[in-house]
């Protein structure tokens, strides 16, 4: 079957946790469904730390073949505020991910740190990704890798897969297509607020049964993360887009401080890199015939920059809403699955967005530690409630 031979009632727009998910559960109940991920291969360069919680995988009775290790603990550290703050020099930048000669065997100073029960899984995104759209594909979707699409024309969508541009007229869209979604673009939607994300893949020098996060000023508005996957560890940073904010130089410090206190092995297995939304959740995740759901949705945490299992959700919801409509006539059912989606994650997402706001107000306060004890979800602060100010918005 070619792009354009058969009519199709469903176009799903990007094959990650939340396209395949919605894909196969439309699939199941009939509904034709085309698959596109711009990707020469489903799954590849994913910039994802690659947690996921235990639950996840009992809950969607999803395939554990991916699952690389299990850990059971989050340790946070707030790391003082002279540790990071040396520029890497433009050779390192340009020697990404290797260490110079002279690092030190110094450690980090660790102003507060604070340990609690975190159970689930590092997994291969890659693998996972793969998994859930060969499912999909299983089921009866069509799906088109190194597709993307380009533009909606009144009820048209145009597609480019190769050199072909394809016209499309399905009657339902699911928008799947990540933070800078190009669904939302198309329909004159506003963007989300972003984070860059950047990680490298290292050797670890030990087994590590818990993942880490690092709070420190230079990682402007997120976070620096240590995620062991068995002999191997995810590091990465999420920093605010800035003139003035050079993630890769950055990286290249947390690096060497990791090397230092020994966590690391010199040397890079793999690099990736993207944008995370953290702008909270679209002030409507139905648009006429176009659902929105995972990043697209901005179901991301504002905080944490967590999203695989709220895109696995809200794309088994969004599958559900679809075939309901096409089977009874009535898009009701749309208005459901944003009434569900909200239901089950505004409260959440709005409390993390509030201490976002405030997090971002107060960074370059004396008292960074007091910030972040106030904002990170390891902390007792997280979980007080306040309104924010016109002040700090």
């Amino acid at each position: 079957m070619h792009l354009h031979e058969e009519p199709i009632d469903l176009l799903v727009v990007g094959a990650g946790p939340a396209g395949s998910r919605a894909a196969a559960i439309a699939a199941k109940e009939k509904v034709r469904t085309v698959l596109i991920d711009a990707k020469p291969r489903i799954g590849e360069q994913p910039h994802c730390g690659e947690f996921v919680p235990a639950r996840l995988f009992s809950e969607f009775a999803l395939d554990k073949a991916s699952i690389i290790q299990s850990v059971s603990l989050m340790e946070t550290r707030i790391l003082s505020s002279h540790e990071l703050t040396e520029q890497a020099s433009p050779s390192q930048e340009q020697e990404f991910g290797t260490t110079c000669s002279s690092a030190r065997p110094d450690t980090m100073e660790t102003y507060v740190s604070s340990t609690i029960p975190s159970i689930g899984f590092l997994v291969d995104r890659v693998r996972f990704d793969r998994d859930l759209c060969r499912e999909a594909a299983g089921l009866g979707v069509t799906v088109f890798c190194s597709t993307r699409l380009l533009r909606r024309e009144n009820e048209n969508w145009v597609v480019k897969c190769g050199s072909e541009e394809t016209i499309l007229r399905p009657k339902y869209i699911i928008a799947a297509d990540g933070a800078i979604s190009t669904v939302a673009r198309s329909l004159g939607l506003r963007g989300h607020e972003l984070l860059t994300g950047l990680q490298v893949e290292v050797p670890l020098i030990d087994s590590l049964d818990r993942t880490f996060v690092f709070l420190h000023r230079s990682f402007v508005g997120g976070y620096g993360w240590l995620f062991p996957k068995g002999k191997a560890a995810n590091v990465g940073i999420g920093v605010v887009r800035g003139k003035e904010i050079h993630p890769k130089r950055i990286l290249i410090k947390f690096l060497e401080s990791l090397l230092r206190q020994r966590m690391i092995r010199p040397g890079r297995l793999a690099i990736s890199g993207g944008q995370i939304p953290v702008s909270g959740l679209r002030e409507t995740l139905v648009e006429g015939n176009v659902i929105f759901c995972g990043d697209s949705a901005g179901l991301t945490h504002p905080i944490t920059g967590s999203g695989i299992p709220q895109a696995v959700a809200s794309g088994d919801l969004a599958g559900r809403a679809v075939a309901l409509a096409i089977k009874t006539g009535s898009t009701q059912h749309l208005s459901d699955y944003n009434r569900e989606i909200r239901a089950g994650y505004a409260g959440i997402i709005g409390h993390a967005l509030s201490k976002r706001t405030v997090m971002m107000r107060r960074w370059n306060d004396p008292d960074f530690a007091a910030t972040c004890m106030n904002s990170w979800i390891a902390f007792k602060g997280y979980r007080k409630r306040f309104k924010v100010t016109d002040e700090e918005t």
